[in-house]
């Protein structure tokens, strides 16, 4: 199931990322890291970035957030990490597509490793900008039609029963 993060989520989300393996932590946070940035998590949990979990068997196996860049506020900036065993199973994309949906975003900037994903992305999404350092790349992505599709799919009932209903 898909919901927002609540404030008593710290401690699972701590569980989950120790079960992450090293690679998809430096993914995620483009580095060697043991735990959350505390400030990140902080703004997550208290409702400063718009997040969302997935959960299986009560435990959560995938997060997502979108929030404003620190130092550019009008850019938001949209990160998601899922648990080894759950990738490539469209998880990811259902999670990320519905926090979109409900942060109401249409522009989001991506930090995106040179992996699959990135070919997903720029094949799917119109990229407003691409900027290449080392090996991530920094894209800026005009999300708003794969939020319509996603919207058009779960009210013809065609996607998966996990999402929540959009709240607006």
């Amino acid at each position: 199931m898909i919901r927002l993060l609540r404030p008593d989520d710290a401690d699972a989300l701590t569980r989950m990322l120790a079960r992450c393996s090293p690679m998809t932590r430096y993914r995620r946070f483009h580095g060697v890291v043991a735990e959350f940035p505390p400030a990140y998590l902080r703004r997550c949990l208290t409702g400063e970035h718009t997040a969302m979990v997935a959960e299986e068997d009560g435990e959560i196996v995938a997060f997502a957030s979108v929030g404003p860049v620190f130092e550019e506020p009008a850019v938001h900036e949209a990160a998601t990490i899922v648990e080894d065993r759950w990738q490539s199973k469209g998880l990811g994309r259902e999670l990320v597509t519905a926090l979109l949906a409900h942060a109401g975003v249409a522009v989001v900037r991506m930090e995106v490793c040179q992996t699959s994903l990135l070919g997903y992305l720029t094949r799917t999404l119109p990229v407003v900008s691409a900027r290449h350092h080392g090996c991530d790349t920094t894209l800026d992505l005009d999300v708003r039609s794969a939020v319509e599709q996603w919207r058009q799919l779960r009210d013809d009932g065609r996607e998966r029963a996990r999402v929540p209903p959009d709240p607006r």
